[in-house]
């Protein structure tokens, strides 16, 4: 579900233009396509001024390009493989933020075992934009839309380390500039059959939750007392609305049966990942939280649209 009505406008406007698809088991509307075979394809741009600036050096987006890409498949339960980058870059060209940026990106790959297997390179008169698609395969995808009522709802993770960082420099503000999504853990989950549904959290529980509650065709009431608040969130006014209202987690949101609570948290401690159970889908149409009212997203890339 895009963020706004301006987003809404756009991507409905690419749609009605694209021919018929085939051999698409997932379209448009998940965190990534899944093809037939268990391909699964994701992509996401990087646009200096909209998505980094000064707090994040040139590795940093190197890395990041990379992160937010393979947490968008370890939600869909996909295996990391390969990798393919457009990158537009102004002139005069600056080869140390290339190097650096290079450096930053090849860790990430690194990291998460993908090889990069081309792209393009373009000069701008505007600001640096990376666009990177990543690719991977999945034994047993898992999306957004097999939620039901009854189902529990768990994050991984803590909630609003890189809120902090952005607003008030908490901390190292390390979330922020090199997020670590738990890729190995969605994809365990997956595997296993534990989930009903799952997606990653990049644009904050407020906005996530109802995408994937809308998609599941229930509701969602959320416990505000039992998020995992990260620390850093201590300095803000309202601990809870940031972490909830603010997006740049990238942790795993899935909902699945009561009796796979004991499993769930089984994987987590054999993946290091923090788990927690957060509230529950219901039958009641819309999200809820158990205590106060629903936060207003933090965040549209078109905001103001008509």
């Amino acid at each position: 579900m895009p963020d706004d009505p301006g987003e809404s406008s756009v991507i409905a406007a690419i749609l009605r233009a694209r021919p018929a698809t085939r051999g698409v088991l997932v379209d448009v509307g998940d965190d990534a396509a899944v093809l037939a075979g268990g391909l699964v394809l994701t992509n996401d741009l990087l646009v200096e001024g909209v998505h980094f600036d000064e707090r994040l050096t040139p590795a940093d987006v190197g890395w990041k390009a990379v992160a937010v890409n393979v947490s968008d498949l370890g939600a869909m339960g996909a295996r990391p493989s390969w990798a393919v980058l457009g990158l537009s870059l102004p002139r005069p060209l600056d080869m140390a933020w290339v190097t650096a940026f290079a450096d930053g990106l090849g860790a990430a790959l690194a990291r998460w075992g993908l090889s990069l297997v081309g792209g393009d390179t373009t000069r701008s008169s505007g600001p640096v934009v990376v666009s990177l698609t990543v690719g991977g395969r999945a034994e047993r995808a898992v999306t957004r839309s097999g939620g039901r009522a009854g189902d529990e709802l768990w994050v991984t993770g803590t909630l609003g380390a890189a809120a902090a960082g952005f607003h008030r420099g908490a901390g190292d503000a390390a979330w922020l500039r090199r997020p670590e999504p738990p890729v190995a853990f969605g994809v365990a989950v997956a595997e296993a059959g534990l989930a009903h549904a799952m997606m990653d959290l990049s644009d904050g529980l407020a906005t996530d939750l109802p995408r994937l509650a809308e998609a599941s065709g229930v509701g969602a009431l959320l416990d505000p007392e039992a998020l995992p608040l990260d620390p850093s969130t201590s300095g803000a006014p309202d601990p809870v609305e940031e972490a909830l209202s603010w997006g740049e987690d990238y942790q795993l949101l899935l909902a699945a049966p009561p009796s796979a609570g004991a499993p769930l948290r089984a994987l987590a401690a054999e993946t290091g990942v923090r788990l927690s159970r957060v509230g529950r889908l219901t039958a009641e149409a819309g999200c809820r939280l158990s205590r106060g009212s629903w936060p207003r997203p933090g965040f549209s890339h078109f905001e103001g649209s008509a």
